[in-house]
């Protein structure tokens, strides 16, 4: 074992000394990209290149060697014979051209090799695709984020900082076969550093997408139900003062919500951004929706909104909302939709935990 490390570690040393740039071939394991990472990235990018495969944004090729192109159809060849879908893979090899310069870490993604295993072993290749090609695509491609995560997580960045867990297969023309040896490699390689630093960008500031919804019921009680229902007082007074803005919210539904001359706002939603910066939680409104009568009027974004001045308690709205001071019901984080059940739960672990561990907060406490 000891001398395995130091022929190891002296290959190592050899390759910085005759290559400023180092082939590299990392393996992704789905199953391996725990919930703090945010977004499993071997699911997103299967699920971006089959998207791109199929709409002929990219070339799949048989191998890195680029000989033989493959067509969609020939794809779908390869999954009705082998009875495996390309979206349900569990792995993907990410083709890498590494440089440590001065303990300055930076890499260029090359590619992406799909490929699964039936169960007697045998491997299955659906091929390869360039990611000079697919980048485009992954840029304005959705993914989804799960409560962990930030929720302008991209793609490119993540692979660029190397986000997700990694195994490397192969460095320079050495073949590592073991994860021992995997991280003997990213200890002396890589250390404490980080891939490709932007030095004008900060990681001090995590940002959450929150949907919540508060409920005027009377069946509530307490100090922040009644904050809750001081709000879409506020608000109904507002509408009335103003009832052009409410004709034009809710269109055609207006003449049956304004027939009786009474109506009542059951609750109101809102969807924001939460930042977090050294512990302090700052949100930014991006649309409302209101439910009147148990009709929901059109989302209201904030471009319009900004211009709406009514007043909670002599406090401007916007500003109520803001300092969070009444009962709300927490029902999504970024893609994850939130039971009832665990919304307080999420509400204390958002103000008082760590935001890249929420779910496990949430399930523990």
């Amino acid at each position: 074992m000891q001398k395995r490390v130091v022929l190891l570690l002296f290959f190592l040393m050899l390759t910085q000394l005759c290559y400023s740039q180092i082939s590299v071939i990392l393996r992704v394991k789905a199953d391996e990209q725990n919930d703090t990472l945010g977004v499993n990235l071997v699911k997103e990018i299967t699920k971006i290149a089959y998207a791109s495969i199929r709409d002929g944004k990219v070339q799949l090729w048989d191998s890195p060697k680029k000989e033989v192109a493959i067509s969609f159809n020939a794809l779908k060849e390869i999954e009705k014979s082998s009875r495996l879908n390309f979206t349900d893979q569990q792995l993907i090899f990410v083709y890498e051209i590494w440089n440590n310069e001065k303990k300055k870490l930076t890499s260029e993604t090359q590619g992406f090799l799909f490929s699964s295993k039936l169960e007697n072993g045998e491997v299955v290749v659906f091929g390869y695709i360039e990611y000079e090609f697919l980048k485009n695509s992954i840029a304005i491609a959705s993914p989804i984020i799960n409560a962990n995560g930030d929720c302008y997580l991209n793609i490119n960045s993540y692979l660029h900082k190397k986000s997700y867990n990694y195994q490397i297969l192969q460095f320079g023309d050495k073949v590592i076969d073991n994860i021992t040896d995997s991280k003997l490699l990213k200890e002396n390689f890589i250390g404490l550093n980080k891939f490709n630093v932007d030095a004008n960008q900060s990681d001090s500031v995590e940002a959450k997408y929150v949907e919540w919804t508060l409920s005027a019921s009377e069946n509530l009680t307490g100090t922040k139900a009644q904050a809750a229902r001081d709000f879409t007082n506020a608000l109904t007074i507002y509408f009335n003062d103003n009832l052009e803005v409410l004709y034009n919210l809710s269109g055609k539904n207006a003449e049956e919500i304004l027939k009786n001359g009474t109506w009542k706002i059951n609750s109101v939603s809102f969807a924001e951004i939460w930042n977090k910066s050294f512990d302090k939680i700052k949100s930014t409104p991006l649309w409302m929706a209101v439910n009147i009568d148990s009709t929901v009027i059109d989302t209201i974004y904030m471009d319009n909104l900004v211009n709406w001045d009514f007043y909670i308690n002599n406090q401007n709205w916007l500003d109520y909302i803001q300092q969070k001071n009444f009962l709300f019901l927490i029902v999504k984080v970024n893609s994850d939709a939130i039971p009832v059940e665990k919304s307080i739960k999420y509400q204390k672990g958002l103000f008082t935990h760590k935001w890249n561990n929420l779910i496990n907060f949430v399930e523990l406490y």
